[in-house]
């Protein structure tokens, strides 16, 4: 608590808006999929979420470029705005009285657009109002309150959505609403006037992402991220295809548990083992080098994962979640401190804007490792993904090696 009263008054609050953020983000996005089928089908559902994925990362590429103009604050207002008045505009469209799912889509569209704007300045504004000695410490903090906020969300939306949808997104319109007013309000702005670029032009935006694709030991890093990324969504992607396919069903306290069910009770674990024990592996790594908590937490984490691709019992399976979480408590916090720690301090938005392309292209290949899993066993995926671990690694070792590019 004492170390968390000494933070900036900016990352305090930056807790909260997180935890309000996310709990929306939570509460919504994991259903948006069921409701596009429901009413266009499921060709189309395809079609529309590239749609959004693709606005989506066009729009944190210019955000983050933008809040190296404007300034963190106002970058980040109009996020939420974009944000409030989609899910507006969506609640609007699913009274008892109206149901129009054309324009809710744009309105869903409109929100992901704003919530993508925004995510490299608030990425940013951290990064500024974070210091050296306590940034593992806020990093750390913020990833645990993001997993409290997906745990709730999910928990609203699977309960609400369904029935309630007019109800949650008015609810969700007025808690980005709150969001707006703690950052207008509350946070000052984090980005001095001598650090500013001159122009919002796209010419600009395109010359201010060429310096940073010119820092190799930065892309060097980013991706390994990416690689990582690849790790940590496998949840969503082979890991499901195989609960789906191979799993063991059985009976736990009178409930039958099949694949879906297995995956869900996984991701739950991981989520309460992180809330419950981030603090003990974060104060046991403390004195740890960036590039070794990384290393090892990434050998870890995809370890995990790698057994439980050949694994279809209920038991060996939570063995394996077990393992997979403490890797991911030890690398994510690592990873983020030493991300902050090589971006150039005058482009800080937009190398968080490069960085944010990274999940995005990490969620191509890992669906690719699903329609791969056609012709490679389990134990060749296994293979795949400690391969994309170890390269990952090599390549953030190699990063910590290069000099910066903008330091004398």
């Amino acid at each position: 608590m004492q170390e968390f009263m000494a933070l900036d008054r900016n990352l305090k609050l930056r807790a909260l808006t997180v935890f309000l953020t996310v709990l929306l983000g939570a509460s919504i996005s994991p259903n948006v999929t069921i409701y596009y089928v429901q009413y266009f089908g499921a060709m189309w559902t395809g079609i529309l979420l590239m749609i959004v994925a693709i606005a989506g990362l066009l729009a944190s590429l210019y955000g983050g470029h933008i809040s190296d103009v404007w300034g963190r604050k106002p970058t980040i207002l109009l996020g939420q705005a974009g944000i409030i008045v989609g899910y507006g505009l969506a609640a609007m469209m699913n009274s008892a009285w109206y149901v129009n799912p054309y324009i809710t889509f744009f309105g869903f569209l409109l929100a992901a657009i704003g919530a993508a704007w925004a995510d490299p300045a608030e990425q940013a504004m951290m990064i500024d109002a974070s210091t050296i000695e306590n940034r593992r410490f806020v990093f750390t903090l913020i990833y645990w309150i993001i997993n409290i906020g997906v745990m709730i969300g999910a928990a609203i939306g699977g309960w609400f959505f369904r029935d309630y949808l007019f109800e949650l997104l008015s609810s969700m319109t007025v808690v980005g609403l709150i969001n707006l007013l703690i950052v207008n309000f509350g946070m000052r702005e984090s980005l001095t006037l001598s650090e500013q670029v001159k122009t919002t032009s796209l010419k600009s935006a395109w010359g201010s992402y060429v310096s940073v694709f010119k820092d190799r030991r930065y892309v060097i890093f980013a991706v390994a991220s990416m690689l990582a990324s690849i790790i940590y969504l496998q949840p969503d992607y082979y890991l499901a295809a195989h609960l789906t396919k191979s799993f063991n069903t059985m009976t736990l306290f009178g409930l039958d548990i099949y694949g879906q069910r297995m995956l869900s009770v996984m991701i739950m674990a991981n989520t309460i083992l992180i809330i419950i024990f981030m603090g003990l592996v974060s104060k046991a790594t403390q004195r740890w080098q960036q590039v070794v908590g990384i290393g090892i937490g990434l050998f870890i984490q995809a370890t995990g994962f790698a057994l439980s691709f050949i694994l279809n019992d209920f038991g060996p399976l939570m063995l394996a979640t077990l393992i997979f979480t403490f890797g991911e408590m030890i690398a994510v916090p690592a990873s983020q401190t030493m991300r902050a720690e090589i971006m150039d301090p005058a482009q800080i938005g937009a190398y968080s804007g490069v960085f944010s392309i990274t999940r995005p292209i990490a969620a191509i290949f890992a669906g690719a490792m699903v329609s791969i899993s056609t012709f490679v066993s389990e134990w060749g995926m296994m293979v795949i993904l400690m391969g994309i671990a170890l390269t990952a690694i090599s390549l953030v070792y190699r990063s910590s090696k290069m000099s910066s590019p903008f330091t004398s």
